[in-house]
């Protein structure tokens, strides 16, 4: 099939029905190829890769000055990336007054913002990295609620002392207690979304909480390997696997066998066991646990 004219200012980019007007291209055009809408009045050409700068781009078409980037759209731009990748929907919220319309790809809220709860970038304007935080553990569901703040404080954006400051000059808010209750589950220590999860798997079915990013020392105090999670007393270590490059998964392979020398347990989990059998990560930590409850008993 031969596409229609693609002006150079239209075809790497979202754009609105104004600026392809202005280009040359009409409103009826755009029903056509080469074109696909994003939003109502937001368009791209078909070749634009469809990710989340993408989507990001193309909303802050959309945004009117009162719109604040939140929750895991915030997030994500103060760099903690917790999402699926097929996750591209705009998070966005508007203080009291006027706002947008929810729409497919892009959610809409609105929230009680302070002067200091909204900061600016060069293009858009977005919730601090606390507050973010705090809408996080508030509103959002299940496990995502502490993985996000798990992210954001390893990131060093905000930290678990500042949240509690924030929680508590905080009043009449939805959710309040639920998100301040869930500070003690956060670590700051945890370095990917899949570790978090894995540990919040484990918390979550009533078995100790394990230590994050353990060094494990040989007796005389040499370092062998820092793992995901570990019981030290125990010497069991949780390691999640995400290694997808052959190098990465052979010097993973001897950092793991060095540990089973010294005699811990290491017990390896995927996103399949993450995603698709939780329970067997609580059977075989459980198992774990009683087994060298018994041995050392």
């Amino acid at each position: 099939m031969r596409y229609a004219r693609v002006p150079a200012e239209l075809s790497s980019a979202p754009f609105t029905t104004a600026q392809a007007r202005a280009a040359g291209i009409s409103r009826t055009a755009l029903g056509s190829a080469p074109w696909r809408q994003v939003f109502r009045g937001v368009w791209a050409h078909v070749d634009v890769p469809e990710d989340r700068d993408f989507r990001l781009s193309a909303a802050a078409l959309l945004l009117p000055p009162r719109a604040v980037l939140c929750g895991l759209t915030a997030a994500w731009v103060w760099g903690a990336d917790v999402r699926r990748t097929d996750d591209l929907d705009v998070h966005v919220s508007f203080p009291r007054g006027g706002r947008l319309r929810a729409r497919s790809g892009l959610r809409v809220c609105q929230e009680t913002l302070a002067p200091n709860d909204i900061w600016h970038l060069p293009d858009v304007a977005i919730t601090s990295p606390t507050r973010t935080a705090f809408d996080c553990l508030r509103l959002l569901r299940g496990a995502e609620r502490v993985v996000v703040v798990d992210a954001l404080t390893h990131l060093g954006r905000t930290t678990v002392g500042e949240l509690r400051a924030y929680f508590a000059g905080q009043r009449r808010l939805r959710n309040l207690r639920v998100g301040e209750a869930l500070l003690d589950d956060v670590e700051p220590l945890a370095e990917s979304p899949m570790e978090s999860r894995v540990r919040l798997i484990v918390v979550t079915a009533g078995l100790p909480r394990p230590l994050a990013q353990f060094e494990v020392r040989t007796p005389s105090g040499g370092f062998v390997a820092r793992v995901d999670l570990a019981y030290r007393d125990r010497k069991i270590a949780i390691e999640y696997d995400g290694a997808w490059h052959w190098q990465q998964r052979r010097a993973d392979d001897r950092r793991r066998d060095a540990l089973r020398a010294l005699g811990w347990t290491v017990l390896v989990f995927s996103a399949d066991d993450v995603y698709g059998d939780p329970d067997r990560i609580v059977r075989e930590v459980a198992t774990a646990l009683r087994r060298s409850a018994a041995h050392t008993g």
